[in-house]
C-alpha cells in the first residue's frame, strides 16, 4: 500500500460513521482521545460554512506504550489521526498511514513492525464503517 492515507466512502452522516467507527476502535482496544468538530469551530471562529469535517485523535494504550520503549520520538507522531468528513455528497473516513507516518524518521525495525500492526487494525476498523450496509466503497 502507498500513500499517506487510506480511505473509505461510508454512506450515511458524518455522525453515523464516527458512531461506527468509535465502536469498531474499541472492540479493537483503541479509544478517541480527542473528537475535534473542525466545521463547529470554524463557524464559531470566523463565520465560516464548511461541510462537515471531525478530526480524530485515536490511540491503543498498549500499542502506544510498546511504541515509545521503542523510541521516544515517536511521541512526535503520536496518537494517530482519522478525518470523518463529508465531502462532494459523500461521508469520507480517511486514516493517516502510521507507516507513512514513520517516513518522516528512521524508526528501528520493531517500531516499523509495530506501525503495519496498528495500521492493519485501523484499516480494519475504517473498512468496518462502510459495511455491513454494502453502501460504502474505497475513495
Amino acid at each position: 500500500m502507498t500513500g499517506i492515507s487510506y480511505a473509505v466512502r461510508p454512506g450515511g452522516t458524518v455522525d453515523e460513521a464516527v458512531a461506527r467507527l468509535e465502536q469498531e476502535l474499541k472492540s479493537r482496544g483503541f479509544g478517541i482521545l480527542a473528537n475535534l468538530r473542525v466545521h463547529d469551530l470554524l463557524k464559531e471562529k470566523i463565520g465560516s460554512v464548511i461541510e462537515p469535517v471531525v478530526l480524530l485523535d485515536v490511540c491503543s494504550p498498549r500499542m502506544a506504550d510498546k511504541a515509545l520503549k521503542a523510541s521516544r520520538d515517536v511521541a512526535l507522531l503520536l496518537p494517530c489521526k482519522i478525518v470523518v468528513s463529508r465531502e462532494e455528497g459523500h461521508t469520507r473516513v480517511a486514516l493517516l498511514r502510521p507507516t507513512s507516518a514513520m517516513g518522516l524518521m528512521s524508526p528501528p525495525p520493531a517500531l516499523l513492525a509495530l506501525a503495519e500492526e496498528v495500521e492493519t487494525q485501523l484499516i480494519q476498523a475504517v473498512d468496518a464503517t462502510a459495511t455491513p450496509h454494502g453502501a460504502g466503497s474505497h475513495a
